[in-house]
């Protein structure tokens, strides 16, 4: 990235930070540690976010260096923890695994909420995403019952359900190990 731009490396790490946490939270096992592994690599992202390219996903290129300070977190309380520096190689290979199979789930949730038809679409975005509104809100704004609206989304869910694992077993992933 060309620019060093704080407000622009701010948005992007705060939209990220949660799975930030996510990643390193069982890797160290204790919420402030997590929290001060997250503010050291939020430090050492900042010394490097020249070096981002922002053709390509910013969350991969941070785990690598949250696994990083997680490794230099152990280090550090050595005398403190229990697992062997294979057993936290171990744990970081295994949440890498994790949050690639996450991220895949999400791109084909996405891919599959596109294939809905168009009131499925809505009915989930006005559930889920834009009001997060509680079936009895929806039902009293589209006049149709809870009862209806939560079968048709018990239905829509089912649909997507079933999308995404088709779309994960034609990229070679199976449902179970998803």
């Amino acid at each position: 990235m060309s620019s060093t731009d704080p407000s622009e490396f701010v948005k992007i790490l705060m939209r990220n930070q949660d799975a930030l946490l996510r990643y390193v939270l069982p890797l160290v096992g204790c919420f402030d540690d997590a929290q001060d592994v997250l503010q050291e690599t939020a430090a050492a992202l900042w010394k490097k976010f020249d070096q981002y390219d922002p053709q390509q996903p910013f969350l991969p290129w941070a785990r690598q260096f949250a696994r990083n300070e997680v490794l230099m977190h152990h280090r550090r309380r050595k005398r403190y923890t229990f697992l062997s520096e294979p057993l936290i190689e171990s744990l970081l290979e295994d949440q890498s695994r994790i949050e690639s199979l996450r991220e895949r789930r999400r791109q084909a949730l996405e891919r599959c909420l596109e294939n809905l038809p168009e009131a499925d679409r809505e009915l989930v975005e006005r559930r889920y995403a834009d009001h997060d509104a509680s079936v009895q809100q929806l039902a009293a704004e589209t006049g149709q019952t809870a009862n209806t609206l939560y079968k048709a989304l018990g239905r829509i869910r089912r649909q997507l359900l079933e999308c995404i694992n088709r779309k994960l077993a034609a990229d070679g992933i199976s449902p179970e190990t998803a």
